[in-house]
Order: structure tokens, then sequence, then C-alpha cells
């Protein structure tokens, strides 16, 4: 579906850049508590005949600074975009996000979202959830707007 306006769309695609990179960004905590559960030494020496492969092991990428800016921006920061979301919101747009950046088979579908925010039990619709996104999209358009300056 197309939106009306290129700057609905451009806040959506912001949104999603920054929840893949959300998605890629190391769980810190987890790591820390990890290392003290085990040694590093079994992932230092490979037994080749009883481990996998060298060339099967791929370090995750890092991100490179523009990518944490921008990861920052719109989902960590003190002052960051995610916080404009009115609360009752935010599990719609967490939702959407995920489920459009891996929309599975069939493609992205709002019935899909529907379920998964309680179906007929929510005592939404799906024009209604459609509609509350648009509108956080538009707000969120409107802020990011504001905030760099271009009115």
């Amino acid at each position: 579906m197309a939106r009306s306006s290129a700057a609905i769309e451009a806040i959506e695609d912001t949104l999603l850049e920054a929840w893949e990179l959300l998605m890629r960004s190391p769980d810190q905590e987890r790591g820390w508590l990890a290392s003290g559960a085990r040694s590093g030494w079994p992932q230092i020496v490979r037994d080749r005949i009883t481990d996998y492969a060298d060339t099967e092991a791929r370090p995750r990428m890092s991100l490179n600074r523009r990518e944490v800016a921008l990861r920052d921006r719109v989902w960590i920061d003190v002052d960051c975009l995610s916080m404009e979301i009115a609360p009752d919101n935010r599990p719609l747009v967490a939702v959407v996000l995920a489920m459009k950046a891996r929309p599975g088979a069939g493609g992205f579908r709002w019935e899909r979202v529907w379920e998964a925010l309680g179906g007929r039990e929510s005592g939404l619709t799906t024009d209604t959830i459609r509609m509350r996104y648009d509108r956080t999209l538009r707000r969120l358009a409107a802020i990011e707007a504001e905030r760099s300056g271009v009115c």
C-alpha cells in the first residue's frame, strides 16, 4: 500500500532500519553474564573432526558509527524518537516493525498484526490498528521534521 506522504514513508523506513540495527546489536548484559559460566578456551581450540569447521563460524557484523547513531537516536537515547510514541501504541509499533522486518510466508498482513495484539479480545479491527499505526507515523514524521529544522 503506497502512502500519501513521502515523509511518512521516510519515517517508516527509518524506524525499520533502526529496528534491524537494534536486533543486530549485541546483548552486552547477556554476554557478561555468560562469560562467567564458561571459559573462552573451547572457542579458541577446535577439533576439526568432532567440532564444526572454521568456515561455518561467522562473526556478527559490528555496527558502524552511523548505524549506532541511528539506532540510539530512534530507540536508546533519553530523548529518542520512540519515546514520542504513545504508550498505548508502542506494542502496536513493535509488532508491525517486527512483522515488516521479517514478513514470513505470505508477506506482511494486518490480520496477523491483529491476531498478535489479541484478535477479537482486543476489541479492535484491522482498520483501527492500521489507522492508529498511520497516525503514529504521521506524528513521528512531524516530530522528526521539527527536530531537523525542516518545517
